[in-house]
C-alpha cells in the first residue's frame, strides 16, 4: 500500500461526497433543455393518503391515530426540507412537486422547499449548518452522509414509520422497491435511516458494432466471455484514423463503484456476515483481483490512472468514443457524453449499457442512492415530514422527478408513469433492464474513506503487478477495519 497518497484522501472525505454531486451536475449540465413529458404534476394525487381519504368518502371505518398522534395535531405544521439535486433550472422540478403537496394533502401540512445545491459546496455547507444546531425537518442527498448523521443522532430510524398501520407502506409498497436496494439499505441490517428516493447505476458501456465485427453475436454473459471479448478487442490488428493511439479491450477503471459492482456480481459481499466489518479477502473479492491483474497483464485492459488525475472520465469517454476499448466502466450518467465517431468502416459505432457479470453469468450493478432522512424534532413533525416523504418517493413522484432530472426510479411501479418518457429517451430506457440487478454500496459511516482504500488497492493490483493477492486484499481489510473503528468513535 501507499500509506503517504491514502492519508492525504482520507482527510478530505467530506471534498470528495460533494466531488460526487458536483460531477452529476457537470455531466447533467447539458440537460438543461429537460422538461416533463407528461401531465403527471398536475393530475397525480398526493400518495401519501390514508385511512383519512377512506373516511372522507363516508365509510365509516375509524380512523386509526399513526404512531399514536391524532392527525388533528399535524394541522398548520410548516416543514423544512432541504435539497440538492436539482439539475434544470434553481428549484423548478422540486418545487413543482411540493406545490402540489402543498395544495392537496389533507392534513394542513406546509412544505417549505430550499435548493441547497446552489452552493459551491452543499454536503460541507450543509455539514457546517449542523454544528450550529440548526436542523430542516426533511433532506433529500447523497446516501453516503446519511450513516454518520444516524450515528450522530440527528435522523431517526424510519422503520416504526414504514411498519405503522395507519401511515406506514404495506407489504406490497415495500415489494416495489427494486429489491437489492430496498434490502440491503440498512444499518446493521434492520436500522433504516432513510428512504430511497433516486439513483445511479454503475454499469459497463459496450461497443456493439465493434463486438459484431470480431465475431460476437451476443453481450459477454459471463465472466469467461467478458474476458473473452476483450481479449479478443485488443488483438483486432486493424486500425485506423481514429485508432492511432491503439485500442484495448476493456478500461479498467479502479472506482470502487466498479469494483462492488464485480464482487456483487461474482455473489460476494463487502460486509462479513455478522455486519460489523468489511470483508475484502473473500474468495469472491479475491477472484475479481485474478480477473482485474489478468486483463492488465494480458493486454486485454488498459487503466487511467485516477489519482490525482482530475479528468480521468473525460479521457475514458474520449479512448470510448473513438474505438479506443470496446468495453468502459461508469455511471449511467455519462450517457450523454457517449457520440461514438466513424469507425474504420466509416460508420457511427451503436453502443449499449451492460451489467457486470460473474463466472456464472449472475449481474449486478452498484446503485449509488439519493435518499430522503428525517430529522429528529418533535413527534408531530417527524410524522409529517415522514407523510411528506412518503409522497415524495412514491411511484408517481418518482416518475415526474425523472423527467426533471434523468435519475433512475428505486420502485418498480414507476415504470407504469415512464412509458411516453421511455420512448422518448432509448439510451436511457435501456438501463431500466438494469435496476434489478441493482445493489447499494454500504450505508456504514466508514464507507466515504474506506471506498477510497478499495480504488487505491486495486489500482495498485495493476501498476505493481503481478503482486501477492493474499497479501493486498488482507491489508485492505485491515485498513477497513482501522477506519470502521475509528468512524465508530
Amino acid at each position: 500500500m501507499k500509506p503517504n497518497r491514502f492519508l492525504l484522501r482520507l482527510i478530505i472525505p467530506i471534498l470528495l461526497i460533494a466531488l460526487f454531486a458536483a460531477s452529476c451536475d457537470q455531466y447533467q449540465a447539458d440537460r438543461a433543455d429537460l422538461q416533463p413529458t407528461s401531465g403527471l404534476i398536475k393530475t397525480i394525487p398526493p400518495a401519501t393518503l390514508t385511512a383519512i381519504s377512506a373516511a372522507g368518502k363516508g365509510t365509516g371505518t375509524p380512523i386509526p391515530n399513526p404512531m399514536g398522534i391524532p392527525w388533528s395535531a399535524l394541522e398548520g405544521l410548516e416543514l423544512d426540507f432541504w435539497y440538492v439535486w436539482d439539475l434544470v433550472e434553481p428549484g423548478a422540478g422540486m418545487n413543482a412537486i411540493v406545490d402540489q403537496f402543498n395544495r392537496e394533502n389533507e392534513w394542513g401540512i406546509t412544505v417549505k422547499p430550499v435548493d441547497q445545491g446552489l452552493v459551491l459546496d452543499p454536503l460541507e455547507s450543509i455539514e457546517m449548518v449542523f454544528t450550529e444546531g440548526l436542523v430542516p425537518n426533511i433532506l433529500i442527498s447523497d446516501a453516503s452522509s446519511i450513516a454518520g448523521w444516524y450515528q450522530a443522532g440527528l435522523i431517526v430510524d424510519l422503520t416504526p414509520f414504514l411498519d405503522d398501520a395507519a401511515a406506514g407502506l404495506s407489504s406490497g409498497e415495500q415489494k416495489d422497491y427494486y429489491p437489492g436496494i430496498f434490502e440491503s439499505f440498512t444499518l446493521d441490517g434492520s436500522v433504516r435511516p432513510g428512504l430511497p428516493f433516486t439513483q445511479t447505476i454503475q454499469v459497463l458501456f459496450y461497443n456493439q458494432s465493434w463486438a459484431n465485427e470480431l465475431g460476437f453475436v451476443s453481450p459477454p454473459m459471463t465472466s469467461a466471455e467478458f474476458i473473452e471479448q476483450s481479449c479478443t478487442a485488443a488483438e483486432d490488428g486493424e486500425e485506423s484514423e481514429h485508432d492511432r493511439e491503439g485500442h484495448t479491450g476493456v478500461l479498467l477503471s479502479p472506482e470502487a463503484d466498479n469494483i462492488t459492482s464485480l464482487i456483487f456480481s461474482y455473489g460476494g459481499s463487502l460486509l462479513n456476515p455478522s455486519w460489523d466489518g468489511y470483508h475484502f479477502s473473500s474468495p469472491e473479492s479475491k477472484q475479481v483481483a485474478q480477473v482485474w491483474q489478468t486483463l492488465y497483464l494480458d493486454r486485454c485492459g488498459l487503466m487511467i490512472s485516477q489519482y490525482p488525475n482530475s479528468m480521468t472520465n473525460e479521457k475514458e469517454i474520449e479512448w470510448f468514443n473513438r474505438r479506443g476499448a470496446l468495453m468502459m466502466m461508469g455511471s449511467a450518467q455519462l450517457m450523454e457524453h457517449i457520440q461514438m465517431g466513424a469507425n474504420h468502416t466509416g460508420r457511427a459505432d451503436d453502443w449499449i449499457i451492460l451489467p457486470f457479470v460473474g463466472p456464472d453469468g449472475d449481474k449486478a450493478v452498484t446503485s449509488e442512492i439519493q435518499s430522503g432522512v428525517v430529522f429528529k424534532t418533535s413527534p408531530e413533525e417527524e410524522l409529517a415530514a415522514w407523510l411528506f416523504l412518503k409522497y415524495i418517493t412514491s411511484p408517481e413522484v418518482q416518475a415526474e422527478w425523472v423527467q426533471f432530472s434523468a435519475y433512475y426510479p428505486t420502485r418498480k411501479d414507476s415504470l407504469r408513469h415512464l412509458r411516453d418518457y421511455r420512448d422518448e429517451n432509448p439510451d436511457w430506457s435501456q438501463g431500466l433492464n438494469l435496476l434489478k440487478y441493482a445493489w447499494a454500496v454500504p450505508l456504514h459511516p466508514s464507507w466515504t474513506t474506506v471506498q477510497l482504500a478499495v480504488g487505491d488497492s486495486f489500482e495498485e493490483i495493476i501498476a505493481l503487478a503481478p503482486m501477492d493477492l493474499d497479501a493486498q486484499l488482507i491489508a485492505l481489510d485491515e485498513m477497513a477495519a482501522e477506519l470502521w473503528k475509528y468512524s465508530q468513535e
